[in-house]
């Protein structure tokens, strides 16, 4: 079973989901911070199929860039910001697999993450 971790301050939007994959069968871990989904990386043997954070409402979203684009080679992960934050450390042009602006529809979310994960 694909394991997707998700990190973000929404815990609406991760809420939501996170129970649209369990609804597919994709096992999901949530996460307040990428702090705390980062510390759990570092405890897992096996890393997920998948890492997204929503960095749109983090407290440090540049450090939040820089965090991940250390584990960015290792494994995908896909970042959710804002078009209209200033942000000392741009999540452009590095090497996340996704990019995403919200407002994200999370139907078509879920599809892309099915999609990426090889589910039909």
């Amino acid at each position: 079973m694909a394991q997707v971790f998700l990190a973000g301050k929404d815990w609406r939007a991760r809420a939501l989901l996170r129970a649209q994959l369990l609804e597919e069968g994709v096992e999901v871990e949530g996460y307040e911070t990428v702090q705390e989904a980062v510390a759990q990386l570092d405890l897992h043997h096996d890393l997920p199929a998948l890492l997204i954070a929503d960095i749109s409402s983090s407290d440090h979203p540049s450090a939040d860039i820089e965090c991940l684009t250390t584990w960015a080679r290792r494994l995908p992960i896909w970042i959710i910001a804002s078009r209209t934050s200033t942000l000392k450390a741009s999540p452009e042009g590095r090497d996340f697999d996704m990019l995403l602006y919200r407002p994200v529809d999370m139907g078509k979310l879920v599809e892309q993450i099915r999609q990426r994960l090889g589910r039909q």
